[in-house]
């Protein structure tokens, strides 16, 4: 236990001090808690049979009942490699799992920047929404797991890693974050911020195990097949 308390010290020392977000990456596989389980999305609005075209009867021919089309796959799930979409409660572990998450997108914000180097570019805001549903306690510090991973410029679509940053977080205004360890039953608001090209961010993309092997991909517009949410 005293060898995992100065781990995490440790981590808390590097993000205070921001070093490299891949350095930062190294201490989170270290001290984080990795996430082997699937994400996934189900869908809570129920979707209604439609009524199919009716043919047109002469009068006096008994009309049947109308043919109702059948319903799509029910329940509506996704699960990676498919997108997320911004504002879908995405959870990790099955019911009364040890370790099941519940993590949201929210607040997806931008603004002109400073150009770089004569280069223009857009700071992005963000919010990370994660509720500890388990038994166990969940580490993790957003700013070196979550990043901008496509963007739809002038040029096109470009995929990539835009990360958040010292200068970034500080121009939102977000100073003293909060990394604790996330306690059972907690739900915690990361704020974050990023440089990007100037241009529209498609895609955000959180490293549940650190490496890139399991993660949560959303698209930066809202579910166009469902609304409200499941059950936690």
């Amino acid at each position: 236990m005293m060898l995992k308390t100065s781990c995490i010290q440790a981590l808390r020392a590097a993000v205070r001090f921001w070093l490299a977000p891949v350095l930062l990456i190294f201490a989170i596989l270290a001290c984080g808690t990795s996430v082997t389980q699937t994400p996934y999305y189900t869908c809570p609005t129920a979707i209604p049979p439609t009524q199919a075209p009716q043919p047109t009867y002469l009068p006096g021919t008994p009309i049947p009942f109308p043919t109702l089309l059948p319903l799509p796959p029910t329940p509506y799930i996704i699960t990676p490699p498919q997108d997320f979409y911004r504002g879908d409660a995405v959870f990790v572990g099955q019911m009364s799992a040890a370790l099941r998450l519940r993590f949201r997108l929210r607040n997806v914000q931008s603004s002109p920047a400073q150009p770089l180097n004569g280069v223009p570019r857009n700071l992005y805001t963000w919010r990370l929404e994660i509720l500890n549903l388990g038994s166990e306690i969940y580490e993790t510090i957003p700013i070196a797991l979550m990043l901008i991973s496509r963007l739809d410029t002038a040029n096109g679509q470009q995929n990539g890693s835009w990360t958040p940053s010292e200068s970034a977080m500080q121009a939102a205004g977000f100073t003293n974050e909060n990394y604790d360890p996330l306690m059972p039953g907690i739900t915690r608001i990361y704020r974050l911020a990023a440089y990007v090209p100037a241009g529209t961010v498609l895609q955000f993309t959180y490293l549940l195990d650190g490496d890139g092997n399991n993660q949560i991909t959303w698209v930066n517009t809202t579910n166009p097949y469902c609304s409200g949410d499941v059950a936690n």
